[in-house]
């Protein structure tokens, strides 16, 4: 059985041109074989050879050479694709609705709308860390509600997918980030182990990174959700529709870090402020 090998048109073995495209028939000798992209590439030359063998059964077994190494061939450059645009995915990912405000990128816009001296106990639950107003301020968002939950604390908007959501610990906020340094520390010896250079390593974006600014030691995901914390305190804030400005993701997450105290010690009378 024959193929013809510019359109893959079953072909009588007597024929010597192609019923499909009208082409002539191949000899094994003009039978045209694409050099591959990576010549170094060992599974490569095997299925060169396995093509090159069917080539000398004759012209009959030329078309399923050249659709057998095709096909393959494919697979093979697929499967030596360098990784995902890391930053196309979290673009894709985070991006929050049209409607969704831009959040407030000023530094000093930030420091206006959080009130200052501010503490908040485990009495007072995390709902109480940021006020609805404050959050309308700083992000922009009517913020009109927060639920709490076992974990934490979500701050909503006055649309589906605009709110920040809280997960805060008095104590154990060293546990919360050791958590999140032992998964970096795993995925950077899993690189290792792969034999990737130390530049590779340094250069490969992680899906979670060490941040700085924030606390005694923070990470930051791909979605801008931080997980940080100062002496015992812990914080994990989800800022995910809200990652237009590196300043407010430090911002926030310090303030709440700087908010959380076991108890409230000749500082509420400096506050001024009630819980929300």
């Amino acid at each position: 059985m024959a193929f013809c090998i510019n359109c893959g048109t079953q072909l009588s073995e007597a024929a010597k041109f192609c019923s499909g495209c009208g082409g002539s028939v191949c000899t094994a000798a003009t039978m045209p074989i694409n050099a591959p992209a990576k010549k170094s590439n060992s599974l490569l030359k095997i299925l060169l050879g396995v093509a090159a063998a069917l080539i000398l059964l004759g012209c009959a077994g030329v078309g399923a050479a050249y659709y057998f190494f095709h096909g393959v061939e494919g697979k093979i450059a697929d499967s030596t694709h360098g990784p995902a645009d890391v930053n196309a995915m979290t673009k894709a990912l985070g991006a929050p609705d049209a409607a969704a405000p831009a959040a407030t990128s000023s530094s000093s816009a930030v420091s206006a709308g959080l009130g200052s001296n501010r503490v908040i106990t485990p009495q007072d639950g995390q709902c109480a860390l940021f006020t609805k107003e404050e959050l309308t301020k700083v992000l922009g968002t009517d913020f009109t509600h927060a639920d709490a939950d076992a974990t934490g604390c979500t701050y909503k908007g006055d649309a589906a997918r605009l709110w920040v959501r809280t997960e805060a610990t008095w104590t154990g906020g060293r546990k919360l980030v050791k958590a999140k340094a032992d998964t970096y520390r795993d995925l950077r010896q899993s690189m290792v182990s792969q034999h990737y250079s130390k530049t590779d390593i340094d250069s490969h974006i992680f899906p979670m990174m060490p941040y700085q600014g924030v606390g005694d030691e923070a990470w930051i995901n791909l979605w801008n959700v931080v997980t940080a914390r100062q002496g015992d305190r812990g914080i994990t804030m989800d800022l995910r529709y809200y990652h237009d400005s590196d300043d407010l993701t430090k911002l926030l997450t310090n303030t709440a870090l700087s908010r959380l105290q076991e108890k409230k010690i000749g500082l509420a009378s400096k506050s001024g402020q009630t819980d929300p």
